[in-house]
């Protein structure tokens, strides 16, 4: 029983779709199976790539953030560096920060 049903469909798609014929054969052929070099190089362009979204983004996000983050730590370096005054004593130059520091150090072990 099985089988004549599937036969009866098979003869009814076979009635509705004798007047249509497939004449895209040939260039099929050719994109399927490519001879020239030219062809080959096209086939090969038109491949469909599929990226999954959320390693991309994740990815994206971890790479945007790092620049930021890198930019805002060099910025903070070169803003302090900017408000520093050098000062130069003796032929040597030192920050002066680092020198009141340096000098405050050695007085405090000269008082001790």
């Amino acid at each position: 029983m099985q089988y004549k049903e599937k036969q009866a469909v098979k003869e009814r798609l076979d009635h509705e779709i004798k007047d249509f014929h497939f004449t895209g054969c040939e260039k099929v052929i050719q994109k399927t199976h490519p001879k020239s070099f030219a062809q080959k190089l096209s086939s090969f362009w038109n491949k469909e790539i599929e990226l999954p979204v959320l390693p991309m983004v994740v990815t994206a996000t971890l790479i945007f953030s790092t620049i930021s983050l890198k930019d805002d730590l060099n910025s903070e370096v070169t803003t302090t560096q900017a408000e520093r005054e050098i000062i130069q004593i003796a032929g040597y130059t030192y920050w002066k920060d680092d020198y009141e520091r340096a000098v405050k150090e050695h007085e405090n072990k000269g008082e001790n």
